[in-house]
């Protein structure tokens, strides 16, 4: 089983951001085939991995799956168990942004979708480089987190 440990603007440990592909399909032990993007890994894609124009992971986005996720070493996921993870990113950077449907943690890289708004099929944390959300979020706006002050 593999653990994906986000550390803020250096990737999803162990796949940091400027790893190469060859790399990354190394450290999953994927093989490749035929139908399969290069840039996805899984059953259903539940681990998406990102390049730049040179091939150097920028982007680590992750669905529930048979996986942990971990945040500087807490358990956020068990392969058995996704509870939505913006309460414990809310703690951390409690002033998020919202743009295109997304939860923008600014303070720590990470981005969520689909939990705020109860949407299960959208599911999903993705993990970003510094300034990757910049141009985005200049028509960003705050969000709607009533929902988490009722669950504090």
């Amino acid at each position: 089983m593999i653990s994906f440990d986000i550390h803020p603007f250096e990737g999803a440990g162990p796949i940091k951001f400027g790893t190469s592909r060859s790399r990354v399909l190394e450290i999953l032990s994927a093989p490749r085939r035929e139908r399969l993007r290069e840039d996805s890994w899984g059953p259903l894609s539940n681990i998406n991995v990102g390049y730049n124009e040179e091939g150097k992971v920028c982007e680590v986005g992750l669905r529930p799956g048979d996986f942990e996720l971990r945040f500087n070493g807490r358990l956020i996921w068990s392969p058995d168990r996704h509870p939505d993870p913006n309460p414990i990113f809310l703690v951390l950077d409690p002033e998020p942004l919202e743009r295109v449907g997304f939860l923008v943690f600014t303070k720590l890289g990470v981005a969520t979708v689909g939990y705020h708004d109860d949407d299960p099929a959208q599911f999903a944390v993705s993990i970003y480089q510094e300034g990757a959300w910049d141009e985005l979020l200049v028509k960003a706006r705050r969000p709607d987190l009533d929902k988490y002050k009722l669950s504090a």
